[in-house]
């Protein structure tokens, strides 16, 4: 058989030699083409954050959307490779006994949202503030070598130009990416922070991680079950838009590809070889399994 010609976000990319990983995807919507009910009422004909389940089922992985909860089913999201909160669910399903329920899945886990991290919330940060950002923003890249930085390009100070930028939705800018600025907890790595100077979310961490046994600074000092991810991105709604619209698409090429990384390296599917589709971008890499 063929490989597939597959389209998304524009670009027009042949796959080869796709290496699935299962995910799930946990957010407030159904169905890539079943927005929640506000959000439906809001204008959305799809749900908001289906530009990453596109990117991620343009590139060979099998993606399962899951409806947020206070209560998660461990025994259906341990099966995954690989559960990814995404910025579009609401910060109190991870609050109190829901933060716990959430911080002991062992299937490892990438959140995009910086409010369910807060320390009020599921604890990965000593505090609570969160600004967002206000513009198109670069990073900052702290651990070069890290394999969610893998075929980007680093300038001399090793940051990335353009990340992510502002997103429209009905012709209204929505906000942007919502950032902790409080340290870490836990023991975590601070993998990339905001670069661009006058950003209210400058130095602010937006990609980080966390290991097996972190102990979390919420009010019940949770130890997690397993491996951890922020990888923070997707809007925060506009000001009289419902909460169920955040979260729609806004990474650069070079955000779309650390994105994949991320998937690749947390979900550590068997190894293969695999086309990476960015916008405007086929980056064919070679995956090995981590150790």
């Amino acid at each position: 058989m063929k490989p597939p010609i597959i389209s998304v976000l524009g670009v027009l990319a042949l796959v080869v030699s796709c290496q699935a990983a299962e995910i799930g995807w946990v957010s407030f919507h159904a169905g890539d083409d079943i927005p929640s009910a506000n959000a439906a009422a809001a204008g959305f004909n799809s749900a908001p954050d289906v530009g990453y389940t596109q990117l991620l089922q343009a590139n060979g992985h099998n993606v399962t959307r899951i409806i947020t909860s206070a209560s998660p089913d461990p025994s259906v999201l341990n099966l995954f490779d690989l559960v990814i909160v995404s910025r579009s669910v609401p910060s109190s399903h991870y609050q109190g006994a829901g933060a716990t329920a959430w911080n002991s899945i062992t299937a490892p886990i990438i959140v995009m949202g910086g409010y369910v991290m807060r320390s009020s919330r599921m604890g990965y940060t000593t505090g609570t503030t969160i600004p967002d950002t206000a513009g198109t923003i670069g990073l900052e890249v702290l651990a070069p070598s890290h394999p969610v930085f893998d075929g980007i390009s680093l300038d001399g100070d090793n940051a990335v130009g353009a990340y992510a930028g502002i997103v429209d939705f009905l012709g209204t800018p929505q906000r942007g990416i919502s950032v902790n600025t409080d340290p870490v907890a836990g023991g975590g790595t601070i993998l990339a922070t905001v670069a661009t100077t006058g950003d209210p979310a400058f130095g602010g961490t937006i990609i980080g991680e966390w290991m097996t046994g972190a102990v979390m600074a919420n009010g019940s000092a949770d130890t997690l079950a397993g491996h951890r991810l922020a990888f923070l991105s997707g809007s925060r709604e506009a000001s009289g838009l419902t909460s169920e619209g955040a979260g729609i698409y806004d990474l650069t090429p070079a955000g779309a590809q650390m994105f994949l990384n991320a998937v690749d390296y947390m979900a550590v599917p068997e190894p293969g070889a695999m086309a990476f589709l960015v916008p405007g971008l086929l980056v064919l890499v070679v995956r090995s399994r981590r150790k």
